[in-house]
């Protein structure tokens, strides 16, 4: 085993908190995610870690594998192992050269509400069906290090150092809605000069398979006040926002004063090769939509 990637869509997720109004305030990003489905306020404990995934949804788990043998291995098969039921994994075919390492991923789609665990996966190879358990690949691992087992597999084919892995406790919520956005025209991205006021259109549209039935729009960062209007209205008067449906949003934004501090020194591309600053990253507001 080698990790749980997280899709953004799940570092989206929020629980709410059915006894507060505002639901959504102080759930800002305060870190390098936006947000996190690990469990907060839980003890550093790897047996208290939950991940959260969502049915309908496509996941990943990333796995290495090691050929130590002196010739090509193909595995026709291999797919993830889950015992509970709720989980369709999708099957892929790998082929590792003589004494490699690879790191692949497995995917599948959760199907229905409820705990889901990953003890391993299951090969098919030279004919033969096999599940690997990740806790036996692990103890042999920890063997290894320990002096107790003659090789490991891996570090012979040149993989990184053996590193405990904790397995998250998985569950499954139901459908919810998944908004997409993106600006219109521009790609994404604009050049404002200090002080320049720019009307800007932002597209979201529902990617998801149930309705959005609200949406609440708020700010994070710095320079927030450079965000002077944005039209709640219609993001409220679109709602119930269906499965397909998108709406646009006009927002009003002006450029703010650049400090030394929020900018690094740039040169502009002219004939006069006269110097300027471009704003840090960092230092622009977040516009976040929580919705349910």
């Amino acid at each position: 085993l080698h990790s749980f990637p997280l899709h953004p869509s799940q570092m989206d997720i929020v629980k709410r908190n059915p006894a507060k109004e505002e639901w959504w305030m102080g759930s800002a990003p305060t870190g390098p995610f936006i947000y996190t489905p690990f469990s907060k306020g839980e003890p550093s404990d790897g047996n208290k870690q939950e991940l959260t995934w969502i049915v309908g949804e496509p996941v990943q788990v990333l796995v290495e594998l090691a050929n130590p043998c002196a010739f090509d291995l193909t595995v026709d098969s291999i797919y993830l192992s889950v015992h509970s039921g709720n989980f369709n994994a999708f099957p892929t075919s790998v082929c590792l050269a003589p004494n490699s390492a690879k790191t692949i991923s497995l995917s599948g789609v959760p199907t229905s509400v409820g705990p889901l665990t990953v003890p391993g996966c299951i090969v098919h190879c030279f004919g033969v069906i096999t599940e690997h358990l990740f806790k036996d690949v692990e103890n042999l691992l920890l063997g290894a290090t320990q002096g107790l087992v003659l090789s490991d597999p891996f570090r012979s084919c040149g993989s990184s150092k053996f590193r405990k892995i904790l397995t998250p406790n998985i569950s499954v919520l139901p459908p919810l809605p998944l908004l997409g956005s993106h600006v219109v025209g521009g790609g994404d991205a604009a050049m404002l000069y200090e002080g320049e006021i720019r009307d800007v259109s932002i597209n979201i549209a529902n990617a998801g398979t149930v309705p959005v039935e609200e949406a609440h729009i708020s700010f994070s960062g710095r320079n927030q006040d450079s965000i002077l209007s944005v039209a709640r209205e219609i993001l409220k008067s679109a709602l119930p926002l269906k499965p397909g449906a998108e709406v646009t949003i006009p927002v009003t934004i002006k450029a703010w004063q650049l400090s030394l501090l929020d900018s690094d020194n740039v040169i502009n591309r002219n004939t006069s090769g006269s110097s300027g600053r471009i704003s840090k990253e960092g230092s622009s507001p977040l516009l976040i939509i929580h919705y349910a």
